[in-house]
């Protein structure tokens, strides 16, 4: 019998070696759910830098074992939800932000859409992961728009982002100058290219690779050269480069008749800490920042049983689908056995009753109709009832009774 099943290699088994290599391209997601979809009847993958789900209708798992062996012996990183209730569960719990390596990031239910419209292009979605899928991103919005799990800052590019907004407010009329061109600082430049700052500058050792994201963020390159003719101009300055040597010194900034914030998250350090005696400066750096991020982490922490509730009022909900759907052709089938009795029965009895104005005619239709719906309504209950909780060690003879209420 079909279940819904789901597979998932995640962050929190794999290590980053290992994800590294499971990673799916747009044209390799397409063919793996493809090459699934001819094993099982509905198949849904969600594939991240952090993840490599497989959610599936199917009545036998192990084709999914077999797709995440093609990468390597992998087993032993496997999360596997092999019952209809668990796979809804973590899919939920997912959307939710609630297994993300940063906790209640918005950027998975995202994903989920994207790759949701991935399966559907494939023709690989069917009724019950449509309505599973469909489900857990209602689910992850409601806990967005009911809890505060997404609010608080965890990571190191929005804390430092809030910490510039707490001082400054309004930044129409900054400048910043970021210096640096690797990871950290690339966050940071994607922050604050979406906001309305005055001029953004791009420092980097590498004046090419400074050049080269000038568009990419609006901003202008500058070479490391030219940092210190730039400090009379600059608001704000966020260090995050891997230099060895301090990029500014405290007397860089002592003779400037500006105030300028400084963030830094580089590492090594890019700002000397003496910056901090500086009446005119505020330094904020790697501790200070990782201190607010801790709070952050806690205070999401602190909305998870708020996030649980919702979660598992939308399992319930889902569950009473997907029992009550397993029921439905039975149901219909029932109705159609009642309806060709009714119309065999009226068949026999109408001529008998010799002639008949239509008033009377339609008596007799509608006495029948009732009796029929009256008949199959306490079994149609009690069905329903049944799929949700299986009286599978119950007597046929207390069944019955329960059926039709004697």
């Amino acid at each position: 019998m079909n279940r819904l099943v789901g597979v998932e290699l995640s962050h929190q088994k794999a290590p980053l070696a290992i994800r590294e290599k499971i990673s799916l391209k747009n044209e390799d997601l397409t063919g793996a759910l493809l090459g699934l979809k001819k094993k099982m009847s509905e198949v849904f993958i969600i594939s991240t830098c952090n993840r490599l789900s497989v959610y599936a209708l199917t009545d036998n798992i192990n084709p999914i074992f077999d797709f995440y062996r093609e990468f390597g012996p992998l087993d032993p990183y496997l999360s596997v939800f092999e019952h209809d209730v668990q796979a809804a569960r973590h899919l939920f719990s997912t959307a939710s932000g609630l297994e993300s390596q940063a906790l209640g990031e918005h950027e998975i239910l995202g994903q989920i859409k994207k790759d949701y419209a991935k399966a559907q292009e494939a023709k690989c979605i069917g009724p019950v992961t449509d309505e599973l899928i469909r489900r857990a991103i209602s689910v992850g919005k409601k806990v967005r728009q009911e809890t505060a799990i997404g609010q608080y800052p965890v990571s190191l590019a929005s804390v430092s982002y809030d910490v510039l907004k707490d001082i400054h407010h309004d930044f129409k009329d900054k400048s910043v100058l970021v210096i640096g061109t690797g990871e950290m600082a690339n966050l940071m430049l994607k922050i604050i290219s979406k906001k309305p700052f005055a001029n953004l500058y791009i420092a980097s050792k590498s004046f090419h690779r400074a050049q080269s994201m000038e568009h990419l963020y609006s901003g202008k390159a500058v070479s490391f050269e030219d940092i210190n003719d730039l400090l009379p101009k600059v608001d704000i300055i966020i260090g995050a480069t891997h230099s060895d040597a301090y990029v500014l010194k405290k007397e860089d900034l002592a003779s400037l008749n500006n105030s300028i914030t400084l963030v830094d998250i580089g590492l090594p350090r890019n700002f000397d800490p003496e910056i901090k005696i500086l009446k005119n400066a505020k330094l904020f750096d790697l501790d200070d920042l990782k201190s607010l991020t801790e709070k952050g982490i806690q205070r999401r922490h602190e909305e998870i049983p708020k996030a649980m509730d919702i979660i598992a009022d939308g399992i319930e909900e889902f569950s009473y689908w997907l029992n009550t759907r397993q029921v439905s052709p039975l149901i219909a089938s029932y109705y159609e056995k009642l309806e060709t009795i009714r119309e065999e029965e009226l068949k026999w009895a109408l001529p008998k009753l010799g002639k008949l104005d239509e008033n009377q005619q339609k008596i007799i239709e509608n006495l029948i109709s009732r009796v029929t719906r009256r008949v199959s309504g306490k079994p149609i209950e009690k069905l329903r009832e049944f799929s949700q909780e299986p009286h599978s060690e119950q007597n046929p003879i207390d069944t019955f009774k329960e059926l039709f209420d004697l």
